[in-house]
């Protein structure tokens, strides 16, 4: 097997590992394949640990059949855990939410196997890699960089805030640099603002939706692309958007109505989108943001302002 067939390069999804066989960049393709930013993803948890707990979120969310999706994880659990039998492990993320998150959880995994020096390298793109024709791709090959013990620790350290039960740590990560991941301060400040804000009571995915739908109604996948487009790095997949939609229809307090795949706002959905409602005083809320399970009227709140998170009196214990 030659140097470059025993390669393991990882990256966000099937549509890079398609251009990496068109563009001739042999080895094993291992595509991440999850949505961490949606869902639990609490701490303390093996990589196998958290796959089972992600699988059961993600099959009651849309995104596949169980026992397929546990299939595919132990598959690609498995794979990266042979990470040591490859001469160099290449990782190919992007800058936005989707891709950072999948970065760390792959970082931290990597880093607890203590592989040698070197064997670890890192491309990040700005611009979308599965977008990218075969050439542009490979020109990204020779600018990959080594994953130093530095970067692993800032890995650990986010991953680590990431999935804590309390948001204070991934606040604190998002005001400072990490040098060595230059997308993640960014990224995690998004992440951020998918808590419900102060004043209303949604996420900004779930403000983007709903003032995506105040345009005017289109169909589905015509709302996808509007509330695309109000990203600064968009990361939202179409199944993630879609069930965005079922939340703020769902009973009892929808915020938007309607059929044939076209929606418009309900009177409460004027109301919350202007400002003169709270979503989360009429519709339970029962949500987890990473290692944050978000219950009640009480739990953690955005307030874009300040730029700081906040928690009434009310807090679930």
């Amino acid at each position: 097997m030659s140097s470059q067939a025993a390669t393991l390069h990882v990256t966000n999804g099937d549509s890079v590992v398609y251009t990496f066989k068109k563009a001739g960049i042999v080895g094993t393709h291992l595509p991440w394949r999850d949505v961490l930013h949606e869902g639990p993803v609490p701490a303390g948890g093996t990589l196998e640990e958290t796959s089972r707990i992600r699988a059961e979120y993600l099959a009651s969310r849309g995104f596949g059949k169980p026992i397929k999706l546990l299939h595919d994880f132990a598959s690609r659990d498995a794979t990266l855990r042979r990470a040591s039998e490859f001469s160099e492990v290449v990782l190919w993320f992007e800058h936005d939410l989707y891709d950072q998150l999948q970065l760390l959880q792959v970082l931290v995994t990597l880093d607890e196997m203590q592989l040698e020096p070197g064997r670890v390298t890192i491309v990040q793109s700005d611009q979308y890699l599965g977008s990218m024709t075969a050439d542009e791709l490979v020109s990204l090959h020779p600018r990959r960089r080594t994953v130093t013990a530095a970067v692993y620790e800032r890995a650990q350290d986010a991953w680590a805030a990431f999935t804590a039960s309390d948001p204070a740590a991934l606040l604190a990560l998002a005001g400072r640099d990490a040098p060595g991941l230059p997308f993640l301060r960014a990224a995690l400040l998004r992440l951020c603002q998918e808590f419900p804000w102060v004043g209303d009571g949604l996420s900004r995915s779930q403000r983007g939706a709903l003032q995506s739908v105040a345009q005017g109604p289109v169909r589905e996948d015509e709302l996808f692309r509007r509330a695309q487009a109000r990203e600064e790095a968009p990361f939202l997949g179409n199944v993630a958007f879609y069930g965005i939609l079922r939340d703020l229809a769902a009973q009892p307090a929808p915020l938007v109505e309607g059929g044939d795949g076209m929606l418009l706002l309900s009177a409460l959905g004027r109301a919350v989108l202007a400002g003169g409602g709270d979503w989360v005083e009429s519709q339970p809320l029962d949500r987890w943001v990473g290692g944050v399970h978000l219950r009640g009227a009480g739990a953690y709140r955005w307030d874009d302002l300040a730029g700081s998170f906040v928690r009434s009196a009310q807090a679930d214990s």
